[in-house]
Formats: C-alpha cells, sequence, structure tokens
C-alpha cells in the first residue's frame, strides 16, 4: 500500500468519525434538553419525523421540539443507543449518506423505564469548508411504545382516538 492510498484511508476513517459525531450530538442535545444544539445541526438542512412533515432549518426544528417534546426538570429523561452506523463517503469527499439503528429509552418520574422508539435513521451529508453538516435526516420508525410521556401529541398506551 502507498503512502497516498494509507493518507487515503486515514481520510475516510476521519470524515466517517467526524460524521458519526454528529450523529451522535443530535441524541446528546435531545436526551441533555439541550434542544438549540440540537437545531443548531440543521442549519442548512432538513429533518424529516416523517416523509411528509419536513422542518427546514435552525428555526423550525428548534420551535417543533421545544413545543412538543415533554421535559421532566428541563430533560426529556430519554437516552438515544445508536448503533449499525453504516456511512458512506463519496470519492470527492464532499458528501456521504450514512444509515444508523435507533433505540430511544425514557426514565420519567413515577414510571418504570421503557423502549419508546425504535427504528432507523438514514442521513445526508455535506462537506463544505472542510466540515461535515447535515442535509437530510429521514426517521424511518420500526414501532413504538408509549410515547405520551415523551410528545405532548402522542396518546397513551392503549388508549385509543376516535
Amino acid at each position: 500500500m502507498t503512502l497516498t492510498e494509507i493518507a487515503s484511508q486515514l481520510d475516510r476513517i476521519a470524515d466517517e468519525e467526524a460524521i458519526a459525531r454528529l450523529i451522535y450530538a443530535y441524541c446528546t442535545g435531545i436526551d441533555t434538553g439541550q434542544f438549540d444544539d440540537t437545531a443548531r445541526l440543521f442549519e442548512r438542512a432538513a429533518w424529516f419525523l416523517n416523509p411528509q412533515t419536513p422542518f427546514q432549518g435552525t428555526e423550525a426544528v428548534s420551535r417543533f421540539l421545544w413545543e412538543n417534546v415533554i421535559t421532566y426538570d428541563g430533560v426529556p429523561g430519554t437516552r438515544h443507543v445508536v448503533s449499525n452506523i453504516r456511512t458512506d463517503v463519496a470519492d470527492d469527499r464532499r458528501s456521504a449518506v450514512s444509515r444508523s439503528y435507533v433505540i430511544v429509552y425514557q426514565t420519567v418520574p413515577d414510571a418504570m423505564p421503557e423502549i419508546i422508539f425504535q427504528g432507523a435513521y438514514d442521513d445526508t451529508f455535506a462537506r463544505t469548508d472542510g466540515e461535515w453538516h447535515f442535509v437530510e435526516r429521514h426517521i424511518e420508525t420500526d414501532g413504538t411504545g408509549d410515547m405520551s410521556r415523551h410528545l405532548k401529541s402522542a396518546q397513551p398506551a392503549g388508549s385509543s382516538s376516535l
């Protein structure tokens, strides 16, 4: 292996690590109640909770989080656990796509710890002036538990809306 090939592999590893840090920053921001920090990750990006509901930019994401996520002494009581991160960086190192799995646990007062969400993140990233940033995040839902202690609009488990 040549020095050029080694340098190229090291650049790719550095890119993948920088992208993983963005994925983790999203989770940490929500789990710690730092919703504005999470929203800043989408300054130049769209955040899709579902295919019909994109939130574009910092202000839209921040407003959604502050208006919809329930907090307990300033935090939502969640732990986003991300795994199986697979990132493909384009050969020119200006864009990348990533898919990761996520499970969200929640522990809140007067309730047992539980899994409230499982799914995947499908992300697109761009590299501008040497820095990676989100372009799009699509959240795919595989299953949900009782989200009524996490989102203001959620129905309690076992209830039905007519």
